[in-house]
């Protein structure tokens, strides 16, 4: 195993490490964030590997991480003045959770794909034309001439270049705009980082494992400790031999395969008629990151999940619906409005508890103290986050809404957003996904869209697609309070703080964007059998155009509102049961996040990893489960090498034809 005695003279002094981010850190995450950015588009659209972004904590940056920390590893051996430091893995994994967030169904697939295609795929049959093409706006695609569109999608005529020139001005805008929803998740969370870290405590488990997986290697180690515990082989060789013993189907399709982490598609159960299906998806991911989320919490994932099934199932059963004679809800709707009432509890109840940080947040602003608390001053926060917002809404007006709906959405969207950043950093769980995407579909079905005009539509189509700053998985918002706990004791250098995530950002999606569309020009995006190509754009502006198109617009809906509301009163309620009964056991996340596709799909993960921790604490205690803790962190590591070795596999023998072991 190598010798775990301290290197001694090579050690870096304290003073020294305690420098913070390095220029080299810096360099470094940045070539990983292109690189995985690359990576992750060509093997997602190109060769047909298989997608690594199916969370807000994708396999791809948990592959990428362990590589890096191998790569140390073999540096304490070779140079041992040169290992990098925590703070400088600790950069390098921020910039390639970013990357690992962006390509293909991360986001710049949909976005690429996106902007050539409702010009080119108008048809009379589809009405696009008829309905919303003139409303488009000019600035945000890419001018409808055939040097353009007809090349994308059919490749370039012989002596032809890529039309770089006929992009730059849409792409930038998207760009600039997402960025400006970047700074205001940054000012957000340099606003509410001492209150989370400090007085609400929340745990931020997403920086412990990265940090235990680095334990012992500052202080000269050359192995960490994790990798001498024979409890973490154990869970890295069940998880990792599955996937390895699937691999030989690859040759011998005679071989039984073993279906155990199979995808949700063969992994699902019908309770009752009219009842929606019980998923049995076991994901190693959700085992062992959920290990370190609270048993309250994975109890109220699992009972509120389940509850939620049960509650579809009857009013389906029942034929029980809400809202107004000719717009009514069925069973799903209602209770997605009662998540999102839940969700937005959350928030004000955030709001609330942090109300004192919040004043003494403004005093400072106006005062120009707190020089220290963060990357940036409170007074440059609130100054940055008012600029951004202000720049997020007029965006909003230009895609197409009205002032009062640019507003709706941006604060639907700062609702979504908050609750995910910031439950991510109490749980860790990476499959939240906020109820309703980034609030639409509430403007539509509780306000109604009888006084919204066809600009309005289209605008709500757009930025609710994923388009705008992709879908359900988050980019760049929900690693962002990780990324400044990791920091935290940090002296000097903070403004690389935020310089890094911000460099991090841009880099990954000009790699994204820029190779999908050289790809598609040099080689046809017709042929190139990407969802986000094809299927994706033409669901998108369907939409728009079934939306457009109805003859019957909704109005009002109170009743749809009282849904809303009862929600959000539960929601209350579950709270302050908890402040007054420490002990009561449902988190009202639980009911906000119930109907979602993270404890719909991963009940069965999230019921395991539940039983499993109850039962290590309640005999061991909190010395049995820090011994247990490696086992858990080999099963997310060995699934994930099992994955990048199936992918290396398949780049060898089947490249274009890959298997695809990781999905929902």
């Amino acid at each position: 195993m190598g010798s775990t005695e301290p290197i001694g003279e090579t050690i870096l002094s304290e003073a020294t490490r305690s420098n913070g981010i390095t220029l080299r850190s810096v360099i470094l995450g940045l070539l990983t964030a292109a690189g995985s950015a690359y990576y992750g588009i060509a093997g997602s659209m190109v060769l047909h590997v298989g997608s690594l972004v199916k969370s807000n904590f994708p396999v791809s940056l948990i592959l990428v991480f362990v590589i890096w920390v191998v790569i140390n590893m073999i540096i304490a051996r070779v140079s041992p003045r040169a290992v990098l430091t925590t703070t400088e893995m600790m950069v390098i994994f921020a910039m390639a959770w970013i990357a690992g967030m962006m390509p293909g169904v991360g986001w710049t697939g949909y976005l690429t794909g996106a902007l050539p295609a409702p010009h080119f795929f108008a048809t009379p049959e589809n009405r696009w034309g008829e309905l919303f093409l003139d409303e488009l706006p000019a600035w945000a695609f890419p001018e409808p001439v055939p040097q353009i569109m007809d090349r994308f999608y059919f490749g370039l005529l012989k002596g032809e270049s890529v039309p770089w020139a006929g992009w730059v001005l849409p792409v930038g805008w998207w760009l600039v705009a997402s960025l400006a929803m970047v700074g205001v998740a940054f000012c957000v969370t340099t606003i509410f980082h001492r209150q989370w870290a400090d007085a609400e405590r929340l745990t931020y488990p997403l920086v412990s494992f990265p940090m235990d997986l680095m334990e012992g290697m500052d202080r000269g180690e050359r192995i960490p400790k994790i990798f001498r515990s024979p409890i973490f082989w154990l869970g890295f060789a069940w998880t990792a031999g599955v996937i390895c013993w699937n691999i030989i189907t690859f040759w011998y399709p005679q071989v039984p395969r073993l279906t155990v982490f199979d995808s949700i598609n063969t992994k699902s159960m019908i309770v009752a008629r009219g009842y929606p299906p019980v998923y049995l998806r076991v994901l190693p991911l959700v085992i062992g990151l959920g290990y370190l989320c609270s048993l309250d919490l994975l109890f109220s994932f699992w009972f509120f999940g389940l509850l939620a099934i049960v509650k579809v199932g009857v009013m389906n059963r029942t034929g029980f619906e809400v809202g107004l004679a000719g717009q009514p809800s069925s069973g799903n709707e209602i209770v997605n409005l009662e998540s999102h009432g839940a969700m937005t509890i959350l928030v004000m109840w955030s709001l609330w508890m942090a109300r004192h940080h919040l004043l003494y947040v403004w005093r400072c602003a106006k005062e120009g103290k707190g020089e220290g608390e963060g990357p940036v001053t409170y007074r440059m926060a609130v100054i940055g986050l008012l600029a951004c917002s202000f720049f997020i809404c007029g965006f909003f007006m230009s895609v197409g809404l009205s002032l009062n709906l640019a507003i709706g959405q941006m604060v639907l969207m700062f609702i979504a957003y908050f609750t995910v950043a910031k439950y991510m950093a109490a749980t860790g769980f990476g499959y939240l996904v906020p109820v309703g995407g980034k609030g639409g579909w509430w403007l539509k079905s509780v306000t109604g869209t009888a006084t919204m005009s066809t600009r309005d539509l289209v605008g709500l189509g757009l930025l609710n697609s994923n388009i705008f700053f992709g879908g359900g998985r988050l980019q760049t918002i929900q690693m962002l309070p990780h990324h400044l706990k990791a920091m935290d004791h940090l002296k000097e250098r903070r403004g690389w703080v935020g310089s890094s995530v911000f460099l991090g950002f841009t880099i990954s999606f000009l790699v994204c964007v820029g190779f999908i569309i050289f790809y598609c020009y040099t080689h046809s995006a017709l042929f190139l059998r990407s969802w986000t190509l094809w299927e994706g754009p033409h669901g998108i502006f369907n939409n728009m155009a079934t939306s457009i198109g109805k003859s019957d617009r909704t109005v009002f809906d109170p009743q749809k509102l009282g849904v809303w509301l009862l929600g959000a009163g539960e929601a209350g309620l579950l709270a302050l049961l908890r402040t007054l009964f420490p002990w009561w056991p449902l988190h009202p996340l639980g009911l906000a996040f119930q109907y979602t596709t993270g404890p719909r799909y991963y009940a069965l993960s999230i019921l395991m990893v539940w039983a499993a921790k109850g039962l290590i604490v309640h005999y061991g205690g909190p010395r049995l489960y820090e011994k247990a803790k490696p086992f858990f962190y080999g099963t997310v590591i060995g699934y994930c090498v099992g994955i990048g070795i199936a992918q290396v596999v398949d780049l060898i023998w089947f490249p274009g034809s890959g298997h695809g072991f990781h999905n929902y």
